[in-house]
């Protein structure tokens, strides 16, 4: 059951006014994903209009509509992140569908080819006990079917959970354009924000209010 109030979570964003459109971040992220049992690909995407550039993630929403479309439990949401779990993962492309970022991608990859069983690894020793071996039956059809499928995964951030110097995208960007939003840094926005408005009001006040109070705050 999720949590009422995520504690943890945290997301990338990126200032498009800092962002020079190099892809770096993409590189990176590619890289960091080049490892034995995962997917290099980047997990966001580089976004350019004629006045924006900023590359473009997964906010790891707390009430993920990717996770609520997902039928088979492939994609969760923690008090931390929206996780994968690859081997459950069937191609629907729900995820795609429901994510209001774009940020979501099923990358689909030959499957493993199944060890053949010892009687087929042997070679016929002539044509005629070739002739007299006997048909594939369905099932063996069918197993042979399934060694020649596609096997789909979700491909998305992950903020690097497993590394203990955070996501590379943001390390790897050369003008700092993307930074790690945690809860400490949203708290503190909304401080600002709120002290900001209280100031405004006192446009509003009935009295004279002690401008040199307010002064090195």
């Amino acid at each position: 059951m999720r949590g009422a109030y995520p504690t943890s979570r945290k997301l990338v964003i990126a200032d498009p006014g800092t962002c020079i459109g190099c892809k770096t971040c993409m590189a990176a992220c590619l890289m960091r994903h080049d490892v034995p049992n995962d997917v290099p690909v980047p997990r966001l995407t580089l976004v350019t209009t004629r006045t924006i550039s900023a590359p473009v993630g997964c906010h790891h929403c707390a009430e993920a509509p990717c996770a609520d479309a997902c039928p088979t439990g492939c994609l969760y949401t923690d008090d931390e992140h929206v996780g994968v779990h690859p081997d459950k993962c069937i191609g629907c492309r729900n995820c795609v569908l429901a994510c209001p970022y774009g940020a979501v991608d099923i990358v689909t990859r030959p499957a493993p080819p199944e060890p053949e069983a010892a009687s087929e690894q042997v070679p016929a020793t002539c044509a005629a006990e070739e002739a007299k071996a006997p048909k594939p039956s369905a099932r063996d059809r069918a197993k042979a079917k399934k060694r020649r499928r596609k096997l789909s995964t979700v491909v998305k951030c992950d903020l690097c959970v497993d590394h203990a110097d955070g996501p590379a995208c943001v390390a790897a960007c050369p003008t700092k354009a993307l930074r790690l939003i945690d809860p400490q840094m949203l708290e503190r926005g909304k401080q600002a924000k709120r002290k900001a408005a209280a100031r405004a009001a006192a446009a509003y006040s009935t009295i004279e209010l002690n401008a040199d109070l307010d002064e090195g705050e």
